[in-house]
């Protein structure tokens, strides 16, 4: 007769060594920075387009909802201390 595996100690993914907690926190700072830069080309960009002519035809207050989401949180992300991230993502 054969045996059923034992099933695993954690369910999900809970780290179980420093490598899997050091590859877990990389991989969301290092995505936290690629949004971060994602959203300042994307405020830059909306800065100078006009959402409101061809080919968007936004009305005027949906360009400044728009417009304002982004650069509200642009403000919001530039004003997060990088210092121990870049350290830990290895950008110096």
């Amino acid at each position: 007769m054969t045996m059923p595996p034992t099933p695993p100690q954690t369910v999900g993914t809970q780290p179980r060594t420093a490598d899997e907690v050091n590859n877990l926190v990389g991989t969301h700072l290092r995505t936290f920075c690629n949004s971060k830069v994602t959203v300042n080309q994307d405020h830059e960009w909306l800065a100078t387009t006009d959402l409101k002519a061809a080919p968007y035809y936004f009305s005027a207050d949906q360009e400044t909802l728009i417009k304002s989401a982004i650069a509200d949180l642009d403000t919001a992300l530039d004003a997060i201390d990088m210092t121990f991230i870049s350290r830990i993502v290895g950008m110096f």
